[in-house]
């Protein structure tokens, strides 16, 4: 793994800080996540950069080194990024739009809207594991639009140069097998999937799990085995009934899998766009938000239980 500026950051505020919790903190991480970035970053050095202990965390002779050439460079990044946003909007480039998501119901039709809002310009697509990281490629200017979901009561703080429109608030649902005992009623009590082995995607939201976690307590029991799987064999593996998995709203049922709210709808999830303020194609954010609010919601009346739960709900 090659070091980049968001590595850099991380390395530089731990040292400044002193401490993994108040840089994860200062940086918007959930700790663990950030420790997992450190760990990723000593291995690709090739040791140790902080000696972690009671009081903190100090630097080894490697994280010295690495902390020193870490602040000039970053320091040089800062004044690019202030020279990028002296740019004015004629000097925009349009031709090429970044886009970055999370995996999620309205990936594919971020790209649709923008390529639709923007015909002539050159649209990619970066799929990001965690919204950590897609609000990392923001700030740093090389994104120009995320979609990346949120929880409420688990907020991820916004760094001031970022804006951010939200898209929908929505429950967690969870699959089923078709032939599951539960699949036949319109709600599912979570205590009544205590005893089941839980699947979770590829991404690395440490967020997520925190509010599943949270969630099981509530109901009165700890999920013991949570297994990160590949999402390609998800399906088939809980339409077997092997496992049972949490899910967006918007996720369509498929053969042998059903789709069911939570009773009470213990567990939500906000989709939102983020963008940085200064970027010359913040003037079309507001568009951008329009055409997937409209796409989302027209998702929505597709769907055969999400309709049914919004109906339940008065929506």
């Amino acid at each position: 793994m090659d070091l980049d500026v968001r590595h850099l950051r991380v390395v530089g505020a731990i040292a400044e800080h002193g401490s993994i919790s108040k840089a994860a903190a200062a940086l918007g991480y959930t700790q663990p996540a950030l420790t997992a970035q450190l760990q990723r970053i000593e291995r690709s050095v090739g040791g140790a950069l902080f000696v972690r202990d009671g009081s903190g965390a100090r630097p080894t002779a490697l994280g010295t080194l690495v902390t020193s050439h870490s602040l000039a460079i970053l320091a040089s990044h800062e004044e690019l990024m202030r020279d990028v946003r002296r740019r004015g909007p004629d000097d925009a480039d349009l031709t090429a739009v970044r886009l970055g998501s999370v995996p999620g119901p309205l990936t594919a039709t971020l790209m649709t809207a923008v390529r639709e809002l923007l015909p002539e310009a050159e649209v990619s697509l970066h799929v990001n594991e965690s919204e950590e990281e897609l609000l990392e490629l923001l700030a740093e200017g090389r994104l120009e639009f995320g979609l990346g979901t949120d929880y409420p009561g688990y907020d991820l703080p916004l760094r001031a140069d970022l804006s951010h429109a939200v898209l929908a608030v929505e429950p967690v649902f969870v699959l089923l097998a078709q032939s599951h005992p539960l699949a036949g009623q319109e709600e599912v009590p979570l205590e009544e999937l205590a005893g089941e082995q839980w699947f979770t995607g590829e991404g690395k939201d440490q967020r997520m799990r925190r509010q599943f976690r949270d969630a099981c307590r509530r109901a009165g029991f700890i999920p013991r085995r949570v297994q990160r799987m590949n999402s390609a064999v998800i399906f088939p593996l809980i339409g077997q009934g092997h496992a049972v998995s949490l899910a967006h709203a918007l996720t369509p049922e498929r053969a042998n899998v059903v789709a069911r709210p939570l009773s009470g709808d213990p567990m939500w999830v906000r989709q939102r766009l983020v963008w940085p303020s200064w970027s010359p194609l913040a003037g079309h954010a507001s568009q951008l938000r329009d055409a997937l609010t409209a796409a989302y919601q027209s998702l929505a009346c597709k769907s055969p239980v999400y309709s049914a739960w919004l109906s339940r709900r008065g929506g």
